[in-house]
């Protein structure tokens, strides 16, 4: 017998089991977040170690965005309006971007604020915060490194996340100006540039 997926009694038990699903996911402590397109504004709750997007205190840096196993995930400086630019193998090789399955639900820790949506990258999507896609560094031998902070490769500087940011220019962390004086009598400056 054939039904009709889209009766009344159908659509019914669908609203409810999605609410049902929501409603589980907040009560265990994490939210789940549907990356459909356009950016999708996350409500929060307190952190879970299966969240998706973490926030976690990396040294001088503070509260930080990172993966699920945290790891300190990065921001490419030209990539501000979400076009990507890390496309050739040897920047993907070093900058591991953050990628799901199309479709795919992500749920987020609580200090997490931001905006998540994403770019489509081949048959994946990559994870977008605050419009920014993020990415990994394979010069972090593990959880809550810093080593990707300021390097200057592929055409920008990459930025670790800040993970309360709310705004497109307040994702990327902050870094102290810093003084290195490199030979007798001259002395090199260093401000970020956001």
């Amino acid at each position: 017998m054939k039904t009709n997926s889209s009766s009344p009694t159908t659509r019914t038990r669908r609203r409810l089991a999605v609410a049902g699903v929501i409603a589980a996911a907040a009560i265990g402590g994490i939210v789940t977040v549907p990356l459909l397109a356009g950016a999708q504004q996350a409500r929060h709750s307190s952190s879970s170690s299966k969240s998706t997007l973490q926030e976690r205190k990396v040294g001088k840096y503070g509260e930080v965005l990172t993966s699920s196993s945290g790891y300190s995930l990065y921001v490419l400086s030209t990539e501000s309006k979400g076009k990507l630019h890390c496309t050739s193998s040897s920047c993907l090789a070093g900058w591991p971007p953050l990628l799901v399955a199309k479709n795919t639900m992500i749920t987020v820790g609580s200090g997490v604020k931001g905006k998540i949506s994403h770019v489509t990258r081949g048959s994946q999507w990559q994870v977008t915060y605050n419009g920014w896609p993020v990415y990994n560094f394979v010069g972090d031998s593990g959880p809550a490194k810093s080593n990707g902070e300021n390097v200057f490769a592929y055409g920008g500087t990459w930025r670790l996340v800040h993970a309360a940011a709310t705004t497109n220019s307040g994702t990327p962390v902050k870094t102290a100006s810093t003084t290195t004086t490199t030979s007798p009598g001259t002395t090199t400056t260093t401000t970020p540039g956001y």
